[in-house]
């Protein structure tokens, strides 16, 4: 009986106030999300630990792909419901705020940082190929499923050149015992599910936000919901700098921009081609390219210092605000 009462007052109040309740959910579902994700890496870590990875590996393969977990759930619910604009926006805005927010705030906390992996001067190009690669694909108005298969592929051959250059492939434990590795896999299964039922009800609840605001879903995706899934992110490269690795940290972000321009937009276009408007999406797309690129440059340097970290939050702040300018 207290349950249908509840059930009936939340009904009656996302009538009345339709704005407040689906902003109050976006906000409750965003948080299931990112709680869920840290979980997920918190499971995940734990096995490529165990299985002897390094810092850096974890960084790029591990913690990156699970930092991309929300992007990726996100993506997939939104491609099930039709959103497909909404997720090319939340990978492109993701991948700039990665490397502007993200990187700025990780530099400003650790105020100088020494350059200490050298495979991320030795990957530039493939780097930036593989994030400008969907640019290059959607050009013709549609990421359709071989082109799907072509980002996966190039994911895939990113991930070999990256473990070869790493070196590290001989000196994984074999070793390691099943039942030492249930638990992780329990969790990690555990917030797969968690994950699925937040994202369904942060691309709804975004969806009718932009309806009633008359906000495009693409924008949407590219600003708000962008933001909210570079979190994790943000809280393992935070902890990771302030415990002193930041070869992890900057493996995270290197890994997290190719997961979502290649394993999350590959996947999706698998499920659903996506169809957009190139012409709507080219400026924001140049950015992400742009942002990319200094991102990149930065971290060849020898130590990447608050200065740096100032310059690229400040671009962050003025590629959001002038989002809103340009609807």
């Amino acid at each position: 009986m207290v349950f249908a009462n509840i059930m009936e007052m939340g009904q009656s109040f996302g009538h009345n106030y339709p704005v407040i309740f689906y902003s109050i959910a976006c906000v409750l579902s965003l948080i299931i999300v990112l709680k869920a994700s840290d979980l997920a890496i918190y499971g995940i870590s734990n096995y490529a630990k165990k299985l002897g990875i390094s810092h850096y590996l974890i960084g790029f393969l591990v913690v990156a792909v699970g930092t991309s977990l929300p992007e990726l759930v996100a993506s997939i619910t939104g491609a099930l419901a039709g959103q497909t604009s909404m997720i090319f926006g939340t990978v492109v805005g993701s991948n700039i705020s990665d490397l502007t927010l993200v990187l700025g705030i990780m530099v400003i906390v650790g105020r100088t940082i020494k350059m200490e992996h050298p495979i991320v001067g030795k990957t530039f190009f493939q780097t930036l190929a593989l994030a400008a690669l969907p640019v290059i694909l959607v050009s013709d108005g549609a990421l359709t499923r071989p082109d799907g298969v072509i980002l996966l592929a190039g994911f895939g051959a990113y991930i070999a050149s990256l473990w070869l250059k790493e070196g590290k492939l001989g000196k994984m434990k074999k070793d390691v015992k099943l039942k030492t590795l249930w638990k992780d896999g329990f969790v990690f299964a555990g917030c797969i599910v968690a994950l699925l039922l937040g994202a369904r009800w942060l691309i709804y609840s975004a969806s009718q936000i932009a309806a009633i605001a008359g906000i495009p879903p693409y924008v949407v995706g590219l600003t708000i919901i962008a933001l909210g899934t570079s979190l994790p992110e943000v809280m393992v490269e935070v902890k990771s700098i302030l415990k002193g690795i930041s070869s992890l940290a900057f493996g995270d972000l290197l890994g997290s921009v190719i997961a979502n321009s290649t394993m999350v937009l590959g996947v999706i276009a698998l499920i659903h081609p996506i169809e957009i408007a190139f012409n709507s999406i080219i400026f924001a797309c140049a950015i992400m390219i742009a942002t990319v690129l200094l991102g990149l440059y930065f971290m060849t340097k020898k130590q990447i210092t608050w200065k740096h970290g100032i310059v690229l939050v400040s671009i962050y702040v003025v590629f959001f605000v002038m989002q809103f300018f340009l609807m």
